[in-house]
């Protein structure tokens, strides 16, 4: 069945896009937007709310209004410049739907580049299997329409450069499976010893950071090439597989990747970088 995606602007204003894609709402807009973003409908459903500033992001939930928050947000936060927000545009998110969705987004973010401005986790109520499917599906139609239409994918950090974030100035040398892998280049590291996994049945064990489509800052190993909107790659192809490895990372972040494989993979890992 084709998608159907209905793209709106807010009247005689180009800082604010709403994304209809059923049974989810997205709008993007600017901070200075606030008394317009007050107009929308979808600004008074429940929903999550992504904060974004130079670096820094801020995720949280709103089970009424997602306007009411903001209009907190906009006195006690004064680094964030843009929002994303999304929900049902029936209104149909429970409370655990939206705790399972900002604990989720929150620890996604950690995992990156961003300085995450929440001072918890989430919240971790019970949410039965159902609602969870139901979360994650919405998610999913998020992070999928946002990437189609917009070229946006929620952890990238436009503005940085690929030569900012990787310092390969030391050599770095990483022992795993009683393999040792030695390179001034970090990312490096990471691409052969991911491969040398692809290659055994501890592929499966990869499988949470997995996607079936491009990688991400999150799910970073994908099965397409990922490019930014200006041109520059981001993921790398891991020879002699059908894979490619998002890999704009800072050496900082790589170590916390080869840490997150190792916890998967059950494999002791030893990083010296």
């Amino acid at each position: 069945m084709p998608r159907h995606i209905f793209i709106n602007r807010e009247s005689n204003n180009d800082h604010i896009s709403i994304f209809y894609d059923e049974p989810a709402f997205i709008v993007l807009a600017d901070k200075d937007d606030l008394p317009k973003i007050n107009i929308l409908e979808e600004s008074h459903k429940p929903g999550i709310y992504i904060l974004i500033g130079e670096h820094q992001r801020y995720i949280g939930q709103a089970s009424g209004s997602i306007f009411s928050r903001l209009q907190q947000h906009f006195i006690n936060k004064n680094w964030w410049h843009k929002v994303i927000f999304f929900g049902r545009d029936d209104g149909h998110l429970n409370k655990a739907q939206l705790d399972f969705l900002e604990a989720k987004l929150i620890n996604a973010f950690s995992q990156s580049n961003f300085k995450v401005d929440n001072n918890t986790t989430g919240n971790h109520s019970y949410i039965d299997k159902m609602s969870k499917i139901t979360a994650n599906s919405l998610l999913k139609l998020v992070e999928d329409t946002l990437s189609n239409v917009s070229n946006i994918n929620l952890f990238d950090d436009l503005n940085s450069s690929e030569h900012e974030l990787i310092d390969e100035s030391s050599l770095h040398s990483v022992t795993f499976k009683s393999k040792q892998y030695i390179s001034k280049s970090a990312r490096k590291i990471l691409l052969d010893l991911v491969k040398d996994i692809i290659v055994t049945d501890d592929l499966l064990s990869l499988a949470p950071i997995i996607s079936n489509s491009l990688p991400s800052t999150t799910y970073f190993i994908g099965t397409e090439k990922r490019i930014s909107s200006k041109g520059t790659e981001l993921s790398q192809v891991i020879s002699e597989t059908p894979y490619h490895l998002y890999v704009t990372f800072s050496t900082n972040v790589i170590e916390k990747k080869l840490q997150l494989i190792a916890d998967l993979t059950h494999h002791p890992i030893e990083i010296n970088f």
